[in-house]
């Protein structure tokens, strides 16, 4: 029989009843989605540890820009002939950091929080500081900080008031 001369329509092959091109599809269809689950989980990553560095990057350069401006003040009003011993940063310590279980960017803007709570004793006398040391140390354990529509106190359990003063707290998390 020769088709040459009639209209015979052409036939695509069956693929779909071949176990073998059933199988390497299904391989195709389940290699795009692994891979782009990689891709979003790693691009994911990459995006979430961008987003930290970029806050902690600009609740940096503000604090940087306020310490700038008592500086300058400090500068204008401070006499040469005069030497006193001052409070010239705030560190403060959560000793329990991992059992909170809080991420990085709750814990640092938690931080962030304290210290700019503490910043009026910045470049303060530290004889006038220490001497109202329980002063400070209720100031931090009664006031509640607000993260992420969440409420965390401190407790201070250790402070140690010297050039930098230190401040070693336990994270508490309030519940309404």
């Amino acid at each position: 029989m020769d088709y040459s001369g009639t209209n015979v329509p052409m036939r695509i092959p069956p693929f779909h009843k071949r176990p073998n091109w059933q199988r390497f599809l299904a391989g195709v269809l389940i290699g795009i989605l692994v891979g782009w689950s990689v891709f979003v989980f790693q691009f994911g990553n990459i995006h979430e540890r961008t987003v930290v560095e970029l806050r902690k990057n600009e609740l940096k350069v503000a604090q940087l820009e306020d310490q700038i401006e008592l500086l300058l003040a400090r500068e204008e009003e401070q006499n040469e002939d005069e030497e006193t011993l001052t409070i010239e940063g705030i560190e403060i310590t959560f000793e329990n950091e991992r059992e909170s279980r809080l991420s990085e960017l709750t814990l640092f803007d938690l931080r962030q929080q304290a210290i700019d709570e503490l910043e009026p004793l910045l470049h303060q006398e530290l004889s006038n500081v220490a001497s109202n040391q329980e002063l400070v140390i209720r100031t931090i354990e009664n006031k509640r900080f607000s993260v992420n529509d969440h409420e965390y106190m401190l407790v201070v359990n250790r402070a140690i008031f010297y050039s930098t003063l230190a401040i070693h707290a336990d994270i508490v998390t309030v519940s309404d």
